[in-house]
Parts: structure tokens; sequence; C-alpha cells
């Protein structure tokens, strides 16, 4: 689905967005979505308790803040990891969209539909140990940008599965001595794919 949107970009409005800087809160309400087309984005969750978590990331090529588009409130967070360029479509250029291109609602729908099953995934997984949500969520990002090489850091990680970073990097250095990954600067490879899918269970 990366890049699908491509063809429609002509309708959005480009933007500018720097490092750090917040696309969106969680509860605000949207009147739009967005397109990235260069850059990394976090998306976290704020709970009830009023812990956040990251739980996904938006490279270039894909979307994101979809509700917008029916004017409910997000229910992420995004977050720019780097500086970024992206697209917004507001309620009427989606419209325009549509009326021109009807093949572009499916692949909205779709979209949509992959971004609610990922956060419905997530919350039910809080409760696993530890290693198994990152191999999880490492998994996930493989097979969401088909690549083997993440772009994340240990840090991130352990912001996604709510623990300290010394868990993460005990993790990760029993992973790298069966050789599952190799570990880089800022970025996480999957040697063995399988043997990492099979320790989610």
């Amino acid at each position: 689905m990366r890049y699908e949107w491509e063809p429609y970009l002509k309708y959005g409005y480009k933007k500018y967005i720097k490092k750090d800087e917040i696309l969106f809160s969680q509860g605000e309400k949207g009147s739009g979505f967005y397109y990235v087309a260069e850059g990394k984005i976090s998306i976290s969750l704020l709970s009830e308790e009023g812990k956040e978590r990251i739980i996904d990331y938006m490279l270039d090529g894909t979307l994101l803040g979809q509700q917008g588009i029916i004017e409910q409130p997000y229910s992420v967070s995004a977050v720019c990891d780097t500086n970024c360029y992206l697209y917004y479509f507001s309620n009427e250029a989606f419209r325009s969209i549509c009326n021109n291109h009807p093949e572009a609602k499916s692949i909205f729908i779709k979209d949509l539909s992959t971004r609610i099953r990922v956060l419905a995934e997530t919350v039910t997984m809080i409760n696993m140990p530890f290693e198994k949500q990152m191999a999880r969520f490492l998994v996930l990002l493989s097979q969401k940008y088909n690549t083997h090489s993440i772009p994340i850091t240990q840090i991130a990680l352990a912001q996604y599965i709510g623990t300290s970073r010394i868990t993460v990097y005990k993790i990760m250095q029993k992973w790298a001595d069966k050789n599952l990954i190799s570990i880089g600067n800022q970025k996480i490879d999957i040697i063995n794919l399988n043997k990492m899918t099979a320790l989610i269970g």
C-alpha cells in the first residue's frame, strides 16, 4: 500500500514540518489528513492512566490522520522524528479526488482499515512479555515497509513497550548473540525474519 496515494498529490497542499514538531495530538479534532512525502513520524497513544506509548511509525509513502476526514478527534498523536515534507488534504480536496478518481476511495478505506487493525492489535498485546512485544513490533514494521532494515533506536523501542532502555538492550543483545538481528546506528537489521516471527508465539 506504500506510495499508492502518490497519483493524487496534486490535490494536496505541501507542507514542511520541522523535527520534534507535533503534527496533531490525541483528542484534537481533525479536518483533513496527511501523506508523508519525506521523513519519519512517530505515532503515540496516551492511556487512561496518562502513560504515553509509541505504537507505530510512518515513513515516506504513507497516509496518516485519516480520522480528520470525518472531523472526528484523532485517536493518537503524531510527532515528527525528522524534518518532514507532507501533503495535507482537506475534506474538499478529498471529495475532488474521489469524484475524479473513484479508485482512490478504495485505497483510502483499505489504508484506514489497516491502521485500525494495527491499533487494535497493539492494545491487545500490551500485557505480553516485553520480548514478544519487541519482536511483534519489529516484524510488523518489516512487513509494513517491505524491508529488513528498521530505522528505530533502542530508546524508541523502550517507549513503545513501556520499559527501560536497559531491558531493551538486554533483549537485543540476546537476539544478536543468536544471530537474529544486527544492531546499527539508529537502526536494527533483521537477519532471520522467520525466527523473529516465531518469537511472537
